[in-house]
Formats: C-alpha cells, structure tokens, sequence
C-alpha cells in the first residue's frame, strides 16, 4: 500500500511537470569487499547496487514554497522483506518572510520533514562515495520531521538555523518520546573561501520501548573549511554524549581539481563511541578520483579502508565504484 501511494504521487508528477520541474539524481554503485584477503572467500562479496536514488520537485509559490524528495534504494537488506526501500526524505514547505528581510536576508520558516544543519551534514554533497562521519556512525541524519528557522547573515558572511525536531531521523519519524531535539547552526565566513562552523543537538532517547526513562543524547560539531582555487580542505572535531557514554570523532578531507573534469580526494575519520573504554575506535581512511564525464554523469572510485583499534580485530578494506546520473 505504501509503495501504491508513493507511485501514484509520482504518476501526478509527471502529469503536472510542466507545472513543477522534477530533477533528481541515482547512484549505481559496484563494491568488492575484502580485496586484499582473498583467502576468505565468504567475506569477498561483489555486486551492484543502487545506494541512492532521488526523485525531487519544488514548486515556485510565493511566500510558501513546496520541496519533496523521494529516496528509492536498492542494495542488500534494505528492509527485512525486500531489497528494494522507497521512503520520503523531504516533505518541507518553505515559508519565506519577507518582514524580516531587511534584518535577516533569506528569512524564512521551515515545516515538515526536512534537511538538518548540523556539522558536515548538511553541506555534504558525496564528493566520496562514503556518507559523512555522522551519518556513517548513525550519530545523526541528513532529515528529521519538526520545524524550523533559517536565515542568512548580512553581505554573504555566512547563515544561521535553529530547528526543533522529533529526533528519530526520517527514516524512524514517529515519535518515541516526550521531549523534542533541537538542532542549532551558526556558520561564519569571515573572508571569501572559508567558513567556521558549529553545531550542536541536544535531545532526549528513550530507554527500551518506554518513554518513562529518558536519558541525554547529545553532539555538538566543530568545524573549518577552506577552499583556494582547486583546493578544498575541510577538518573537524566531533563530541557525542549517549546517557553515561562520552565520545569523540574527527574527520579530515582533501580535494584537488586537477582539471574541470578530474579530482583527486582522500579523507581519514576516527571515531570513539565510549572514551572510557580503551581499543573500540575506529579509524577509516578512504582515497580516490572522481571523473565529469558531462554535465549529468559523474565517475567515482575509491579505495576504503576500516582500521579497528582493537588488535584483535582485521582490519578490511573494500573498492567502490560508483555511476552518478543526474537529470
């Protein structure tokens, strides 16, 4: 039933395209886990997936606007019943402001199932095939349902936002607790080609399948981006607090535009979910190229690998490549 009434939305969609453009992007992804250890053979898996599959509109009504994005994926255990998962990830009427626009230019609301500014997450736009480090450690996510406030700073120094949400990420919207997480972003560019950033979530998880305990569930994200001619750098420094558990991460990344159509890039993460633990991090170092082989489809390959710092783990590793279409 789910998937009958997500089709019939797009069947409405293609009617009305004249009306509300639809665009949107889909990953073809190929992955060998394993690589460089042949010997065990039930580890070495291969195969195709689509990891990613957008199908967005956005209509031009002022002062409110519509976005909705559907997310349909293909890859292994998708759901517990099939391969395939179709989900929404946007839904979010963007209601500008205008009685603020001489004080806070781009003043607007936003309501309904939308993207969160936190940290790399939101300006993550997948120059590596691998997700950020919030989202790769499932710490946070790109959409939550709640409502939200976001605006820009005078002459192009940077943007600010404050959101309110249920805290289950969209993939999990229904609520399971009785407190709201609220999101905040201050992101500054004090001269062209660098940004600071800082973020922080502050909310409440329940414990089990109640709501009668509820214990603190918290990140706040520091972050610097620079960016000079065909380079662009970015580090920063992650703190997690889940109930009586402390954590840490940091993450680095490089790009080098070696040509308008070639990149070079490498990132290296590490995380710690319980710093009062000695050997449970990780380390993930990731390098590859990206090719434009136009301006719809993009070529990437990397080369992942998982260091644990625990010496009783592997360490593994695995090559991804990745087809982008865009339209």
């Amino acid at each position: 039933m789910k998937y009958l009434i997500i089709l019939s939305m797009l069947g409405l969609l293609i009617i009305a395209h004249a009306e509300v453009p639809i665009y949107g992007y889909f990953w073809l992804r190929y992955t060998y886990d394993n690589p460089t250890q042949p010997e065990d053979i039930e580890e070495n898996e291969h195969y195709f997936s689509i990891n990613r599959g957008y199908i967005s509109w956005k209509t031009k009504t002022k002062p409110v606007s519509f976005t909705g994005t559907i997310d349909i994926t293909n890859k292994k255990d998708a759901t517990n019943a099939s391969d395939w998962n179709i989900r929404l990830k946007y839904a979010q009427a963007d209601w500008t402001l205008p009685g603020l626009g001489q004080y806070i230019p781009d003043a607007k609301l936003i309501i309904g199932l939308q993207k969160v500014y936190f940290g790399v997450v939101d300006i993550w736009t997948y120059p590596l095939v691998e997700k950020n480090l919030e989202e790769r450690e499932k710490i946070m996510s790109s959409a939550d349902l709640g409502i939200g406030f976001h605006g820009l700073l005078p002459s192009g120094h940077g943007e600010f936002s404050l959101q309110a949400f249920n805290g289950n990420f969209y993939t999990h919207v229904t609520e399971n607790n009785t407190n709201k997480a609220i999101c905040g972003n201050l992101a500054l560019i004090p001269i062209p080609g660098v940004m600071l950033k800082g973020s922080f979530w502050v909310a409440k998880a329940p414990v089990g399948d109640t709501v009668i305990t509820q214990v603190d569930q918290n990140r706040y994200v520091g972050l610097l981006r620079i960016q000079y001619g065909p380079v662009t750098v970015f580090g920063e420094y992650l703190v997690t607090k889940n109930d009586q558990l402390d954590g840490m991460g940091y993450s680095t990344f490089v790009e080098w535009s070696v040509t308008n159509r070639l990149s070079l890039l490498g990132r290296y993460d590490y995380f710690d979910m319980d710093t009062a633990v000695d050997d449970n991090a990780l380390g993930v170092a990731i390098g590859g190229f990206n090719y434009k082989i136009s301006t719809t489809l993009l070529f990437q390959a990397n080369y992942e690998r998982k260091m644990p710092e625990d010496e009783t783990r592997d360490d593994s590793d695995a090559i991804l490549c990745q087809f982008k279409v865009s339209y």
